[in-house]
Protein backbone atom coordinates (compact mmCIF):
# COMPACT_ATOMS: atom_id res chain seq x y z
CA UNK A 1 0.00 0.00 0.00
CA UNK A 2 2.83 2.40 0.87
CA UNK A 3 4.45 1.86 -2.52
CA UNK A 4 1.15 2.41 -4.27
CA UNK A 5 0.75 5.83 -2.64
CA UNK A 6 4.25 6.76 -3.72
CA UNK A 7 3.43 5.64 -7.30
CA UNK A 8 0.29 7.78 -7.28
CA UNK A 9 2.26 10.74 -5.93
CA UNK A 10 4.93 10.27 -8.61
CA UNK A 11 2.25 10.05 -11.31
CA UNK A 12 0.61 13.23 -10.00
CA UNK A 13 4.00 15.00 -9.93
CA UNK A 14 4.76 13.92 -13.51
CA UNK A 15 1.36 15.09 -14.70
CA UNK A 16 1.75 18.50 -13.02
CA UNK A 17 5.31 18.79 -14.33
CA UNK A 18 4.13 18.11 -17.90
CA UNK A 19 1.46 20.80 -17.57
CA UNK A 20 4.06 23.22 -16.17
CA UNK A 21 6.44 22.51 -19.07
CA UNK A 22 3.64 23.18 -21.55
CA UNK A 23 2.66 26.36 -19.69
CA UNK A 24 6.23 27.71 -19.66
CA UNK A 25 6.78 26.72 -23.28
CA UNK A 26 3.65 28.61 -24.28
CA UNK A 27 4.73 31.71 -22.40
CA UNK A 28 8.37 31.83 -23.55
CA UNK A 29 8.00 30.94 -27.25
CA UNK A 30 11.27 29.00 -27.52
CA UNK A 31 12.96 28.30 -30.80
CA UNK A 32 13.58 24.58 -31.30
CA UNK A 33 17.28 25.15 -30.54
CA UNK A 34 16.48 27.06 -27.34
CA UNK A 35 14.06 24.38 -26.23
CA UNK A 36 16.60 21.59 -26.77
CA UNK A 37 19.20 23.46 -24.70
CA UNK A 38 16.90 24.98 -22.07
CA UNK A 39 15.01 22.00 -20.67
CA UNK A 40 17.99 19.94 -19.48
CA UNK A 41 19.35 22.99 -17.61
CA UNK A 42 15.92 23.87 -16.23
CA UNK A 43 15.41 20.29 -15.05
CA UNK A 44 18.68 20.45 -13.06
CA UNK A 45 17.67 23.83 -11.65
CA UNK A 46 14.26 22.51 -10.64
CA UNK A 47 15.78 19.39 -9.03
CA UNK A 48 18.03 21.56 -6.87
CA UNK A 49 15.13 23.77 -5.80
CA UNK A 50 12.96 20.70 -5.03
CA UNK A 51 15.74 19.03 -3.05
CA UNK A 52 16.25 22.21 -1.00
CA UNK A 53 12.51 22.53 -0.39
CA UNK A 54 12.18 18.86 0.57
CA UNK A 55 15.08 19.10 3.06
CA UNK A 56 13.49 22.08 4.78
CA UNK A 57 9.95 20.71 4.89
CA UNK A 58 11.05 17.21 5.91
CA UNK A 59 12.81 18.72 8.91
CA UNK A 60 9.62 20.40 10.15
CA UNK A 61 6.79 18.21 8.84
CA UNK A 62 6.12 16.51 12.19
CA UNK A 63 7.04 19.34 14.55
CA UNK A 64 4.21 21.13 16.29
CA UNK A 65 5.90 22.98 19.11
CA UNK A 66 4.96 26.27 20.66
CA UNK A 67 8.41 26.45 22.26
CA UNK A 68 10.14 29.79 21.62
CA UNK A 69 13.50 28.21 20.80
CA UNK A 70 11.94 25.84 18.28
CA UNK A 71 10.00 28.69 16.71
CA UNK A 72 13.13 30.81 16.49
CA UNK A 73 15.03 27.93 14.89
CA UNK A 74 12.18 27.45 12.40
CA UNK A 75 12.32 31.14 11.46
CA UNK A 76 16.09 31.01 10.97
CA UNK A 77 15.86 27.79 8.96
CA UNK A 78 13.03 29.22 6.83
CA UNK A 79 15.11 32.29 6.01
CA UNK A 80 18.08 30.03 5.20
CA UNK A 81 15.83 27.94 2.94
CA UNK A 82 14.61 31.03 1.09
CA UNK A 83 18.20 32.27 0.72
CA UNK A 84 19.28 28.85 -0.59
CA UNK A 85 16.57 28.98 -3.26
CA UNK A 86 17.59 32.51 -4.19
CA UNK A 87 21.22 31.38 -4.44
CA UNK A 88 20.18 28.57 -6.79
CA UNK A 89 18.31 31.08 -8.97
CA UNK A 90 21.33 33.38 -9.06
CA UNK A 91 23.64 30.48 -9.93
CA UNK A 92 21.46 29.33 -12.82
CA UNK A 93 20.72 32.83 -14.15
CA UNK A 94 23.89 32.98 -16.24
CA UNK A 95 23.35 29.43 -17.53
CA UNK A 96 19.84 30.38 -18.64
CA UNK A 97 21.07 33.60 -20.27
CA UNK A 98 23.45 31.59 -22.44
CA UNK A 99 20.35 29.93 -23.92
CA UNK A 100 17.48 32.42 -23.70
CA UNK A 101 17.15 36.21 -23.80
CA UNK A 102 16.87 38.41 -20.73
CA UNK A 103 13.21 39.03 -21.61
CA UNK A 104 12.58 35.29 -21.78
CA UNK A 105 14.26 34.81 -18.39
CA UNK A 106 12.08 37.54 -16.89
CA UNK A 107 9.07 35.84 -18.51
CA UNK A 108 10.21 32.49 -17.07
CA UNK A 109 10.22 33.82 -13.51
CA UNK A 110 6.81 35.39 -14.12
CA UNK A 111 5.44 32.18 -15.67
CA UNK A 112 6.69 30.14 -12.69
CA UNK A 113 4.84 32.44 -10.28
CA UNK A 114 1.69 32.41 -12.42
CA UNK A 115 1.76 28.61 -12.68
CA UNK A 116 2.17 28.27 -8.92
CA UNK A 117 -0.83 30.55 -8.36
CA UNK A 118 -2.92 28.62 -10.91
CA UNK A 119 -1.96 25.34 -9.25
CA UNK A 120 -2.85 26.64 -5.79
CA UNK A 121 -6.16 27.97 -7.10
CA UNK A 122 -6.94 24.57 -8.66
CA UNK A 123 -6.07 22.76 -5.43
CA UNK A 124 -8.22 25.16 -3.46
CA UNK A 125 -11.16 24.62 -5.83
CA UNK A 126 -10.80 20.83 -5.59
CA UNK A 127 -10.66 20.90 -1.80
CA UNK A 128 -13.68 23.17 -1.45
CA UNK A 129 -15.95 20.31 -2.43
CA UNK A 130 -14.19 17.86 -0.11
CA UNK A 131 -13.79 20.03 2.97
CA UNK A 132 -15.58 23.31 3.53
CA UNK A 133 -12.97 24.35 6.13
CA UNK A 134 -9.92 23.75 3.94
CA UNK A 135 -7.69 26.80 3.89
CA UNK A 136 -9.66 28.66 6.56
CA UNK A 137 -8.09 29.74 9.86
CA UNK A 138 -8.31 27.33 12.75
CA UNK A 139 -11.14 28.30 15.14
CA UNK A 140 -9.06 27.21 18.15
CA UNK A 141 -6.68 30.17 17.85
Amino acid sequence: MHGRGRDEGQHRFERIHAIKVAYITGKLHFTSEQSAQFWPVYDKYEQEVRRTRREFFDKYKDQHSDDDNTSRQFIDDDLDYQQDVLNIKRRYKDDFLKIISTQQLADLYKAEREFKMLLLKELNERHKGNNDNWGKPDDKR
